[in-house]
């Protein structure tokens, strides 16, 4: 069980960064477009960061759960909580 949820997290976390990357990248662009072009773009973004949405809030609560299960293990426990604190500053930069 314990892979899995690690594999499942990886992925999770992959897919979490990369729309962050996404998110950072597109930021110059946005800020050359006048007030009202910018709020009609924003709109063909929402259906694929939802997912994106999903897949960090799901990232962060793994990682919890990931902590609390390897708590006492050492190196990985302390990776594991490391991880876990990365993405949710990671959320909250990015989700504010």
């Amino acid at each position: 069980m314990l892979p899995v949820l690690q594999v499942l997290v990886v992925m999770l976390g992959a897919i979490t960064m990369a729309l962050a990357l996404a998110h950072a990248l597109e930021y110059p662009g946005k800020m050359r477009l006048a007030k009202e072009q910018y709020v009609a773009t924003q709109a063909i973004y929402y259906p694929g960061f939802t997912f994106g949405g999903i897949a960090e809030i799901s990232t962060v609560i793994l990682l919890a759960v990931l902590a609390f299960l390897t708590r006492g293990d050492g190196a990985v426990f302390w990776l594991t909580l490391g991880a876990f604190i990365a993405f949710t500053t990671l959320h909250a930069v990015f989700g504010y």
